[in-house]
């Protein structure tokens, strides 16, 4: 249980593993926003958080400047690389107490953040908090979950390749958390980030 107050025991894990078909290949992770690529500012994020130890899951090349791994089989989806990048943390009894999950395509991590470490920070009794967006659909790859929740939902679950986030975590007592739509605006097209760069242009507003 988060206390009122306390700041928040994080480590993290990014998710940049995915095969951005939309893009027709395009890496998603190293798309560039405001002169910076997609990976590099979730990770920002989640150091500006004060996450102790930040995992990317991802291929190599990436070097965002902090721990790489893959999950396995590569491309597995989400729920394999959140397995991966637990793993890579370490055994959860020498790891923070809560994690914070991010996919590395968020338009605006700095945002998506804010809104979570708000809500952990005034005192959250569930297992976990995740965004929803404006029409009330779960985020679930933003959001922070306590660790324990999170080894024992992957134990339960078996073999993670091909689980979608959703069957993994909709069945623990989470904190749905609304957020304007800039914090859950993702890039999963080209128009996606065309429309990120002219709100980032404006300022951050919405459109």
């Amino acid at each position: 249980m988060s206390r009122p107050g306390d700041p928040p025991s994080l480590d993290a894990v990014v998710l940049a593993g995915g095969r951005s078909t939309r893009l027709e290949g395009q890496d998603k992770a190293t798309l560039l926003l405001e002169g910076a690529r997609l990976v590099d500012r979730a990770v920002a994020a989640a150091r500006a958080a004060g996450a102790r130890r930040c995992v990317v899951v991802g291929p190599d090349s990436l070097e965002p400047g902090v721990a790489v791994v893959q999950e396995r089989p590569p491309f597995g989806g989400p729920v394999a690389g959140l397995g991966a990048g637990l793993a890579a943390l370490g055994p959860s009894e020498q790891c923070s107490t809560a994690v914070l999950v991010l996919a590395c395509d968020l338009a605006d991590p700095v945002a998506a953040v804010g809104a979570l470490t708000a809500v952990w920070v005034a005192g959250v009794t569930e297992a976990g908090a995740h965004l929803v967006d404006e029409t009330g659909r779960p985020q679930w790859l933003a959001g922070i979950y306590r660790r324990s929740a999170l080894d024992a939902a992957l134990a339960e679950l078996g073999d993670p390749a091909g689980r979608s986030a959703r069957r993994l975590l909709s069945g623990l007592a989470l904190r749905p958390v609304e957020a304007p739509a800039s914090a859950t605006a993702d890039i999963d097209t080209w128009e996606d980030l065309s429309i990120a760069r002219r709100r980032r242009a404006r300022g951050g507003t919405d459109e």
